[in-house]
C-alpha cells in the first residue's frame, strides 16, 4: 500500500518534469522554464550558490532521479532544490496566515538529453496571486527568482 501511494505520487508530482525532460509538452503560463548554459551537476550547485548568495536558505534538495528508480523509471538527472528565509516568511504571516501553507519555494533541474539542463519554477504571483495582501511579496520573489535562474543563464 505504502509502496504504491509512493509510485502514485511520484508519478503524478513529476510528470510534468518528464514530459519536459522528453519535450513534449509546453509548460503552463505559471511556470518558467529556461535553458542552463551548464551541464546538470554545475547547474545544481550555482543555483545552491546563488541561493545562499541571496540570503536564502537551501532547505532541502530531493534527488528526483534517484526516486523514480525506486520505481522502476529510469531518467537524466533531476533535482528540486528547495529554499526560503525566515523573514519572508514572518511577513506572509503577518500580511495573510493562510498563505503561510506556500512555502517553501523550489525549483526544478532536468538534464536533458544534450547534457544541459533545464531549470524551472512556478512564478510566486501565482503561488501567492490568490492571497490578498501578499502582492508586494510577490513581486519581490519573483525578481528573486528571476536572479537565480539569470545565474545559470551568464
Amino acid at each position: 500500500m505504502k509502496r504504491t501511494f509512493i509510485t502514485l505520487f511520484l508519478l503524478s508530482v513529476f510528470a510534468g518534469a518528464l514530459d519536459a525532460q522528453e519535450g513534449m509538452m509546453k509548460p503552463p503560463q505559471f511556470q518558467v522554464m529556461v535553458p542552463s548554459k551548464y551541464d546538470f551537476n554545475d547547474t545544481v550547485e550555482l543555483l545552491k550558490s546563488a541561493i545562499e548568495g541571496q540570503n536564502l536558505m537551501v532547505i532541502s534538495e530531493l534527488d528526483i532521479q534517484k526516486m523514480l528508480r525506486m520505481v522502476g523509471v529510469q531518467r537524466k538527472g533531476m533535482k528540486k532544490i528547495y529554499f526560503f528565509h525566515p523573514s519572508y516568511m514572518k511577513r506572509i504571516l503577518e500580511a495573510n496566515r493562510h498563505a503561510t501553507a506556500e512555502p517553501p519555494l523550489k525549483i526544478d533541474i532536468m538534464e536533458m538529453p544534450n547534457g544541459r539542463a533545464m531549470v524551472r519554477y512556478i512564478k510566486p504571483s501565482h503561488i501567492f496571486g490568490q492571497y490578498e495582501g501578499l502582492e508586494e511579496i510577490s513581486r519581490e520573489l519573483e525578481t528573486l527568482l528571476v536572479k537565480l535562474v539569470e545565474s545559470v543563464q551568464k
